[in-house]
């Protein structure tokens, strides 16, 4: 049975079940399956480690009776018998489980037309083709100099479907395609060992560029050799769009979460109007960007996709939510369930096996507007600064306070970059750091949830010697 036939086969069966289960006269049935074809490369220490391919298929069932007492079960076995168990057990779940406060789901509506979701050529890629892609960009990192090691890296490429069917109408299918690849490494020469640094792309095609992954990594090791220390000052910082991606982008994240609203732990909650950012900031929610990566026409409970308007020039407008969210604020659901099970997986992180998880609420490409000036024109206005191209350490939720270790970061004096940092941190508060934005770049560039460039960031305090 090749991919379409089994998802053919997979609807089939979630529609059957779906129709047994209302006839017991539940309040609400919802059923989110999916089937995906996976094929992963493993680089380690400049050889290819592991291919592997991979199918999976599978459906979660949400099944809501009186009073919002909802039951959640899924399989991963596909046959008629056992998916009607699934949704049954999820029915006998919900007889015995307590209230789920403004539980909802969401009613049909018409879905937007979103470009490039999928690649065709994505299905057809052979495991070969992988190793392929891999070895050039091995090849790629080490060729631009000698002193280039590739030590870790991944090429992922998955193709496959993704279905909601519920009691309130609801029944939508995608095709998708994603691809990834990435490499780490570091420098050695004569017995100095630089610290590590990597260079991803986060694509919907295969229409890859190894060896501008490997010159890229080989670029940022080259630029890392002979750091020194510096003295504790407090100054102005460029994070670079990978940085922001993470550190920065998390804080902005948990902020923004309408559930993280409804329990309060959002820093921003009742703040809807004010001015929460630097009037530079302005940051959208747009899961129907043409060709990006989380891009997507309906969420993960079936409602259909939309940009949204979260900060413009620093003010506060909207938080994000998914239905329940939503109902609990009661406001406009802006349709940012997701179902990614998230984690240290590659895998699961960016494929997902999302029928085996209950929707949270999460961004889909969540977007800082970029500005005029590239990351070089903003190093070459400061005075004394750093340039944080990526750093180590993760940011408190709710406080957003970070102390991250500089792992990728240079000294920057009278507007140019004089070193890299050996030994460095940075302290301080993500909240603060939004409202001292000074400006920022156009260099924008796809993560996996988000699409973000630089920013120049006023009061930083960098920690030396």
């Amino acid at each position: 049975m090749n991919s379409e036939e089994n998802w053919g086969f997979l609807t089939d069966i979630v529609h059957k079940t779906v129709k047994t289960l209302e006839r017991k006269n539940p309040t609400h049935v919802e059923a989110y399956y999916t089937s995906t074809d996976t094929t992963e490369v493993a680089i380690r220490n400049s050889e290819i480690l592991t291919q592997n391919e991979k199918h999976d298929s599978g459906v979660g069932f949400r099944i809501a009776l009186s009073e919002n007492r909802v039951g959640f079960a899924c399989t991963n076995k596909i046959d008629n018998e056992t998916v009607l168990k699934a949704g049954e057990e999820a029915f006998e779940i919900a007889k015995v489980s307590s209230s789920v406060p403004n539980f909802s789901l969401v009613e049909s509506s018409t879905l937007p037309s979103v470009k490039g979701l999928f690649d065709p050529r994505v299905p057809e890629t052979s495991p070969e083709d992988a190793v392929e892609i891999a070895q050039r960009t091995i090849n790629a990192a080490e060729g631009f100099d000698k002193r280039v090691i590739a030590k870790d890296g991944r090429v992922l490429i998955a193709s496959g479907w993704v279905g909601i069917l519920n009691s309130l109408r609801v029944d939508y299918q995608e095709q998708a395609s994603r691809v990834v690849l990435y490499l780490g490494g570091n420098g050695e020469k004569e017995g100095e060992v630089t610290s590590s640094c990597y260079d991803i792309v986060f694509s919907r095609a295969i229409d890859l560029d190894p060896e501008k992954v490997g010159e890229n990594l080989g670029k940022k090791v080259i630029r890392l050799f002979k750091p020194k220390r510096v003295k504790t000052f407090q100054g102005t910082v460029v994070f670079g769009s990978e940085a922001v991606s993470t550190q920065l982008t998390e804080v902005l994240v948990d902020a923004l979460k309408g559930d993280n609203v409804v329990t309060g732990r959002s820093a921003w909650k009742g703040k809807i109007g004010e001015n929460v950012a630097s009037d530079s900031l302005t940051v959208i929610d747009n899961p129907v960007l043409e060709k990006g990566f989380a891009s997507r026409t309906f969420d993960d409970e079936g409602c259909a996709s939309r940009k949204t308007v979260m900060l413009r020039k620093g003010a506060l407008l909207n938080h994000i939510h998914n239905a329940t969210s939503a109902n609990a604020l009661k406001t406009i659901n802006t349709g940012n369930a997701s179902r990614s099970t998230g984690g240290f997986d590659m895998v699961k992180s960016i494929i997902g096996d999302g029928y085996r998880a209950l929707p949270i609420v999460y961004p889909s490409n969540l977007t800082i507007l970029p500005g005029d000036k590239t990351k070089e024109q903003l190093v070459s206005e400061i005075k004394k600064g750093v340039l944080v191209d990526s750093m180590a350490g993760f940011p408190q939720a709710g406080s957003g306070m970070v102390s991250a270790q500089l792992s990728n970061a240079f000294f920057i004096e009278n507007g140019e970059i004089q070193y890299s940092i050996k030994d460095g941190m940075i302290s301080g508060v993500v909240f603060d750091w939004l409202k001292n934005i000074s400006d920022v770049g156009k260099d924008a560039t796809q993560s996996q949830n988000a699409v973000v460039p630089s920013l120049r960031v006023e009061g930083v305090k960098v920690i030396g010697v």
